[in-house]
C-alpha cells in the first residue's frame, strides 16, 4: 500500500490557492473536510471532473475537462508521493484550462 502525504491546508498555500480559486468552485471539493491530505482532496476532486466530462462527451459537448483529467493525474500522484512543487505547477495548467470554462 502507498503512503499517503499529508500536507498542510495553510491558507497561504500555493495549493489553497488553487483550490480558492477554481478548484472548489469547479468540483465542489473543500479541502478542509479532508483534514490536511491533499492527495484525497484531488482523488475525489478527480471523480468530480472524470463525471462532468463524462457528462459532457454524453451531450456531445467539446470541453477541456478531458485535458484537465490528464493534468489532474500528474497533480494527484505527485501530492501523494509529497511533492508540493510538482503538485502546484499541474494545479497552474489545470486552472488555465478551467478559465475556458
Amino acid at each position: 500500500m502507498r503512503h499517503r502525504a499529508r500536507l498542510p491546508l495553510a491558507r497561504g498555500t500555493g495549493l489553497q490557492s488553487h483550490a480558492d480559486l477554481w478548484l472548489t468552485p469547479l468540483t465542489g471539493v473543500d479541502p478542509v473536510a479532508y483534514g490536511g491530505a491533499w492527495s484525497d482532496v484531488l482523488d475525489q476532486a478527480d471523480r468530480v471532473l472524470l463525471a462532468r466530462a463524462e457528462a459532457a462527451e454524453a451531450a456531445d459537448e467539446d470541453s477541456p475537462l478531458q485535458n484537465m483529467l490528464a493534468v489532474m493525474g500528474v497533480a494527484r500522484r505527485s501530492a501523494a508521493e509529497g511533492d508540493l512543487g510538482v503538485t502546484a505547477t499541474a494545479l497552474g495548467y489545470c486552472e488555465t484550462l478551467a478559465q475556458s470554462l
